[in-house]
């Protein structure tokens, strides 16, 4: 028997489609939607298990120096790679919604959902790590992305503070035993010496954090050497004008070398 009430209501239904002139759309609008959906969830989880692989790499690179600064939260804050996790926030959110949003999205709780991205986010951030794909990307951000040192690496930053004992930039030249001319990040030329208890490796061309003290303008006394990991490839970046054979080192006519003296002030 049929029902006056759904014959009234499916006689509504038939006369809003012919008012409305609403007609069915085409299957391939929904495979083109479902497909981008994928797609961007796809892209999504690979930006997020970079931005993974980034934040192991700035925890787990080279001795982070946390030590050497007279305020352990603001180091914590300048090595904390807060850049990187709020991109792996925005990233696993998106993921989150597209995967709502897929065809079957609706049978995964939330729960399901946040456990899928957390374990696909550390098994391919991992990996990234593993074979170094997150040095790579980090490399090249350093040596071309504006505003690296201060948005995406701001520990070069807090290693830039050569009043407060910390000093980094490329070794660029070796003009004695135990002194070398190293350009900082501003491109600006410093003569660095070891003091008689320092220790620590310094090689020709490679980027170096140094801890020791300012002992005049651009002279800087050497307690310790660290390698620089994480934005080892901002100090790759070009500064014209400014090349070794154009530092600004005085030769002494008593000794024949051409080294800038070191000025060691004692308190």
């Amino acid at each position: 028997m049929i029902n006056v009430e759904d014959k009234d209501f499916n006689q509504a239904v038939l006369e809003k489609i012919k008012t409305e002139k609403i007609s069915p759309k085409p299957k391939w609008q929904f495979l083109l939607k479902n497909s981008l959906i994928w797609i961007l969830g796809i892209l999504s989880l690979i930006l997020g298990a970079i931005s993974t692989s980034l934040v192991f790499y700035m925890l787990t690179g080279e001795d982070s120096g946390i030590g050497h600064g007279p305020n352990i939260l603001e180091a914590l804050f300048f090595v904390i790679p807060f850049f990187w996790i709020i991109c792996l926030t925005i990233f696993a959110v998106s993921v989150f919604f597209y995967i709502k949003h897929t065809k079957k999205g609706y049978k995964y709780s939330a729960k399901q959902i946040i456990l899928f991205i957390i374990a696909a986010s550390l098994l391919l951030g991992g990996l990234l790590n593993l074979i170094g794909v997150d040095r790579f990307i980090d490399d090249e951000l350093g040596e071309r992305a504006p505003f690296y040192d201060r948005v995406i690496n701001p520990r070069l930053d807090y290693w830039s503070n050569p009043d407060s004992g910390r000093l980094t930039g490329m070794i660029v030249s070796q003009e004695d035993v135990d002194t070398y001319n190293l350009i900082d990040r501003n491109g600006e030329v410093w003569v660095v010496a070891f003091a008689d208890d320092s220790h620590g490796e310094i090689l020709i061309e490679h980027p170096v954090r140094l801890v020791g003290k300012k002992v005049a303008d651009h002279q800087f006394v050497i307690k310790d050497v660290m390698s620089v990991g994480p934005g080892r490839g901002f100090f790759k970046r070009p500064h014209p004008g400014v090349m070794p054979k154009d530092l600004p080192i005085p030769c002494h006519s008593d000794t024949g070398k051409c080294a800038l003296p070191i000025i060691i002030q004692t308190n």
